[in-house]
């Protein structure tokens, strides 16, 4: 063992070792950000865009659905909340509900991630949260058309009548944007019902793995802005100039396949030199 050199201690180092080494890499940008550079794709600049500026009226209504729960906040959530301080430094007006039944959880995020623009609105006036809905794309086509009789009241037991901002909200056509985030399929709910029956404008906010599916009806133009997954995520806090969760993320999933790509270098290079002495 003794004389071993260099080479054999890399092709013979302990899995645990790496491990270790692995899950610090994983932990450090947590604690120290790396602010590692992240490019941003078009469809991710298109959704940012199709929110703020000239796109977005003061006084616009915006709905925003959570078709997402807690496992996948780390994907969703951080798009959703750059989006929803970008709509409210535009004036816009916002109607949250959920298609998830921890949709609650995900809302209270939510006031916590954009806490200090929350901070400036008022409740029935600026944002209004209705809550859960159950009934899949038979809900959502109602919602187009008769918003109340499938929000009789918000998740607080208010009923709507008695809420000033949804006097301006009974269907699709009082909605200027609909930003859907999914782990599932409610943002093709809204694309047939919505988007495709009445041209409303559409963006989905999803995980990586709904990319594939999300990206053809992005280039088609029945979403008009696309996030996929943290990367989009991170897009978002880029272009908005607030570093968040999704870049941190970011941070976490560079540096750690920086390390197994010099790892596989480090062992590539220890074998070849072995064979090259025997």
């Amino acid at each position: 063992m003794s004389g071993q050199n260099i080479f054999d201690k890399i092709q013979n180092i302990d899995r645990k070792v790496f491990y270790w080494v692995l899950f610090i890499t994983l932990c450090v940008p947590f604690m120290m950000p790396l602010a590692l550079p992240i490019k941003v794709v078009k469809n991710t600049r298109d959704l940012y865009e199709g929110v703020t500026g000239v796109n977005i009226e003061p006084g616009d209504i915006a709905l925003i659905n959570f078709g997402y729960g807690v496992s996948a906040w780390s994907e969703c959530a951080p798009g959703i909340a750059v989006c929803t301080k970008a709509l409210f430094r535009e004036g816009a007006r916002i109607v949250f509900m959920g298609s998830h039944y921890d949709v609650e959880l995900t809302y209270n995020k939510l006031r916590s991630d954009a806490a200090a623009d929350f901070a400036g609105k008022t409740y029935g006036v600026d944002y209004v949260f209705l809550g859960y809905f159950t009934g899949g794309e038979s809900a959502i086509a109602q919602l187009a058309t008769d918003a109340w009789t499938v929000y009789p009241e918000d998740h607080f037991r208010t009923p709507v009548s008695e809420i000033q901002m949804m006097n301006d909200f009974h269907g699709w056509e009082d909605i200027a944007v609909v930003l859907t985030s999914d782990t599932g399929d409610v943002g093709s709910y809204f694309l047939r019902q919505w988007q495709g029956s009445h041209g409303t404008l559409l963006a989905e906010i999803g995980i990586a793995m709904n990319g594939s599916t999300d990206y053809p009806y992005y280039l088609a133009g029945n979403y008009f802005g696309l996030s996929i997954g943290s990367r989009g995520g991170a897009e978002l806090e880029v272009l908005i100039g607030e570093p968040g969760e999704a870049t941190t993320s970011m941070d976490s999933i560079n540096a750690s396949h920086i390390l197994i790509v010099l790892a596989v270098i480090m062992a590539n290079v220890g074998y070849l030199v072995q064979r090259r002495q025997a």
